[in-house]
This record gives C-alpha cells, sequence and structure tokens, in this order.
C-alpha cells in the first residue's frame, strides 16, 4: 500500500519575500491502538490477546526504567532508544551541573528492518 502525501506551503523565515515553496507530507491513515495491536500479534503468535498487552506493557515500563537509569535500550529489529538533554550553556566544564538542563527527550533509533522498510514504501499524492 502506498502512503498518502499532500502539498504544504511553506515560506523562508531567512527571506519573507521569496516565493512559496511546496514541499510533500505523509497523511495518516488512522490509529492503532493498544487493544487492536495485542489483538493483531495474538492472531499470529501462540499468546493470548491478554497476554500480548501485558507484554506490551511491561516492555514500556521496563524500558522507561532502564532509561531513568541511564542506559541504551537496545531491541533488536525495534531500534534502540536513548536520553537526550537540552541546556543552557556556562563558561568552563565545571559550572555545568543538573540545574542547567532545561529539557530532555527519548532518541529513538529504527532498527534493520524498520530502515530497510522506510527505503521500499511507495507514495500517492492524495486527492483533494
Amino acid at each position: 500500500m502506498a502512503i498518502p502525501i499532500i502539498p504544504v506551503g511553506k515560506t523562508n523565515p531567512n527571506q519573507p519575500q521569496a516565493p512559496m515553496k511546496y514541499y510533500p507530507r505523509a497523511v495518516q491513515s488512522g490509529v492503532i491502538d493498544l487493544e487492536t495491536l495485542s489483538q493483531q500479534i495474538s492472531e499470529s503468535t501462540t499468546l493470548t490477546e491478554a497476554d500480548c498487552q501485558a507484554v506490551i506493557i511491561s516492555l514500556v515500563q521496563t524500558v522507561s526504567k532502564a532509561l531513568e537509569n541511564g542506559q541504551i535500550v537496545r531491541l533488536g529489529h525495534l531500534g534502540s532508544f536513548q536520553i537526550s538533554v537540552k541546556g543552557s550553556g556556562s563558561a568552563t566544564p565545571e559550572e555545568v551541573n543538573a540545574s542547567h538542563v532545561t529539557s530532555s527527550s527519548i532518541l529513538y533509533r529504527p532498527g534493520v528492518r524498520f530502515k530497510s522498510m522506510l527505503k521500499k514504501l511507495h507514495y500517492i499524492r492524495k486527492k483533494s
């Protein structure tokens, strides 16, 4: 199946008088929730839907704890997760401390299967 795209116009903030350029944006075709994901996994395994939900919920909790402990979490073909921080600058390395952290986020790096899937995607322009 092809990924639908639509054109989205953007102006260059550094050159506001320049003509607008249009870029492709993927259009989402829906959402899959935990229950549906668990049902689909259970249909292709010997696990029950409840077992699948329990594993997914436990995976999220376990990955969260590992990230809180500063670990990188590598999940094979799924990819890896790690914490990234942004902060304010200091004049010397000695001045840097926890109060300089302004935000944090989780970095996700897709695994080999996801990367190869991305290379094989097809796109079609969605009709207005």
